[in-house]
């Protein structure tokens, strides 16, 4: 018994003697080798909505009839569904892991790229933030730029993609020029964003494609400032893709018959270039792009100075319509430029004219205050008028329009308005309302001219087809 107990303990220390030494050289991974074998089993997973390659590895994606399929090197294969491969996105970093089977994926959104608009930049061009430079040029070696849009999702939206893919081609074109390679993509992207529009897509005004700062002139404007709604559309001209593909007609023509199936008018959509000193062709693409009922952000035009012609006496400029003497100046103005109309409102003293400066405040939000007289001028009358005037301009002379004229009459905090819209029609007969009003003008019960104090809020609104379009609102400071 003593002798087998001695080769117990005797072996008993040669094995801990031996596990010391191997302590020394090394502890085997566990937690290592777990992570590396889920890796290996679930190579593809999904945090946040964004799929996550785990491996370090080429993966191929391969479209089948409703699932997508994922192969990886040294991993397991992964079935998804096709809705779940089009809820999830994938990190425009991972996009260097992806080969497609097919070669152009049948859908792929794509997220983490993010558009930097040309006025923003810095660097006088459109940039992205995450360069995805080598996909798209994989992608436009095997299909087209309007193909590709519609494969793809960037950032979230087709508002995204529209402005990666044009940031890309428009890189190309900066290198090449007038005649470059890029012209049938940007043409045929072009396309793409006509149908997105029709099928009731926001435009992308707000998307600043070419930028130029304000130079050595006398105005405060960018000597260029161009949407990339502005651009795309620009391209479907057939005067320039006649001149861009004069030397391919045949493809001319082609790409000229595909804009003509989607709306044959954007063949001679005006051109805005967006340089310094082009309102005539701003004007003119805001009115075409109301017409077709594109919903551009940038309709409306605020400043403050003298009404349009068409408001003044015989078109001339000199006086209003509604009396000799009364000044074309110092209203603030709400223009729709699309729809065509203009409202235009300013507080003046009766018989004098207008207010000194000091008592005017013109805001920036378009608004304006007017500090005025409290005290009446007679016991009907007080000492200032509101002028006022509705005008319909040149792009809405195809079309017909509802103005109202509102006057606030609680002089607190709370605004109660009195419908003044019939007392515009007595000098004019062709739609354009306008007149001057004074508050003695209301019933005693309405307004109180011996207790006029405070702040009062007039109103012009235009509607069209029942819609509001716009609205020019000033404040009267009656002290």
């Amino acid at each position: 018994m003593g002798r087998f107990n001695s080769h117990r303990h005797g072996g008993h220390d040669h094995g801990h003697h031996g596990h010391d030494h191997g302590h020394g050289h090394g502890r085997f991974d566990f937690f290592g080798f777990f992570d590396s074998l889920l890796a290996r089993l679930f190579p593809v997973r999904v945090d946040d909505g964004v799929f996550d390659f785990v491996l370090d590895s080429d993966y191929t994606i391969d479209f089948k009839n409703n699932f997508v399929q994922i192969k990886v090197d040294g991993g397991r294969t992964t079935n998804l569904s096709l809705a779940k491969w089009e809820a999830n996105s994938v990190d425009a970093a991972d996009l260097d892991k992806l080969t497609f089977k097919d070669g152009v994926p049948a859908s792929l959104n794509i997220s983490g790229v993010g558009f930097v608009g040309a006025d923003v930049s810095g660097t006088g061009g459109a940039e992205t933030g995450t360069n995805i430079d080598d996909f798209l040029t994989e992608q436009l070696a095997l299909t087209d730029a309007g193909s590709l849009a519609e494969a793809l999702t960037i950032d979230g939206s087709q508002a995204g993609t529209f402005a990666v893919l044009w940031e890309f081609l428009d890189d190309g074109y900066v290198e090449e020029g007038y005649f470059a390679s890029v012209n049938e993509n940007f043409v045929r992207l072009g396309i793409a964003y006509a149908e997105y529009l029709e099928d009731g897509g926001a435009p992308l005004t707000e998307m600043i494609g070419k930028f130029a700062p304000d130079g050595p002139d006398a105005d405060l404007t960018p000597e260029r400032l161009q949407s990339l709604h502005d651009n795309l559309l620009g391209n479907l001209g057939e005067a320039p893709i006649n001149s861009r593909f004069a030397s391919d007609p045949a493809t001319g023509a082609e790409l000229i018959s595909l804009i003509e199936a989607i709306d044959p008018d954007l063949l001679d959509r005006p051109y805005y270039s967006g340089n310094d000193n082009s309102e005539a062709a701003y004007d003119a693409v805001r009115a075409y792009d109301f017409d077709k009922g594109y919903a551009r952000t940038d309709f409306i035009d605020t400043f403050f100075g003298a009404v349009d012609d068409r408001a003044t006496n015989g078109g001339a400029g000199v006086e209003m319509i509604f009396g000799d003497g009364n000044s074309t100046d110092g209203y603030a103005i709400t223009r729709h430029e699309g729809a065509g109309v203009e409202l235009a409102l300013k507080a003046k003293l009766r018989g004098v004219g207008d207010l000194d400066p000091s008592d005017v405040t013109y805001n920036a939000d378009g608004t304006a205050t007017f500090r005025v007289e409290a005290d009446p001028a007679s016991a009907d009358r007080m000492e200032w008028n509101i002028d006022w005037a509705a005008t319909v301009t040149e792009a809405g002379d195809d079309d017909s329009f509802v103005f109202k004229f509102l006057a606030d009459v609680d002089g607190s905090a709370a605004e109660d308005f009195i419908d003044l819209t019939a007392t515009g029609s007595e000098y004019t007969s062709n739609g354009d309302l306008q007149n001057s009003w004074n508050y003695g003008f209301f019933p005693d019960t309405d307004f109180d001219t011996t207790a006029a104090e405070g702040l009062y809020t007039v109103r012009l609104e235009a509607y069209d087809d029942g819609a509001l379009i716009a609205t020019q609102d000033i404040y009267l400071e009656v002290l």
